[in-house]
């Protein structure tokens, strides 16, 4: 499966949970594929569903699992040599993001993004 399907089905069920996502060519390099908005239900008096901006840079299986393999939990580049010349400025964007209060991961799934959402909120 090429990278476009991943990101169509990561859009689909983002939509499908009630979120908005959007993908395109961006103005700035290396920013992330999709720019999406996650539903998640705040717990207060009344519990309440709001969106929170999460940034996901797609790849496929093989390639998650390869650039993952360069890199730290806070997404540092250990090892450059397993990584395509555009994808150390994406993980750099990643990295910044993050370090600003940022949510912004590398998926192939959207189970993987609720995942590392439910543990950041």
């Amino acid at each position: 499966m090429l990278e476009a399907a991943y990101q169509k089905k990561i859009m689909r069920d983002i939509e499908a949970d009630g979120g908005h996502v959007v993908n395109g060519t961006y103005s700035k390099a290396g920013e992330a594929d999709l720019q999406a908005g996650i539903p998640v239900i705040i717990k207060e008096a009344e519990p309440k569903k709001i969106l929170i901006h999460c940034a996901i840079e797609v790849k496929t299986e093989k390639d998650y699992h390869r650039v993952m393999r360069a890199i730290d939990d806070d997404y540092n580049i250990i090892n450059s040599k397993p990584l395509k010349s555009h994808e150390t400025l994406q993980l750099t964007k990643i990295r910044l993001l993050r370090a600003k209060g940022g949510l912004a991961l590398v998926a192939y799934n959207y189970g993987q993004v609720l995942e590392y959402i439910g543990g950041e909120i």
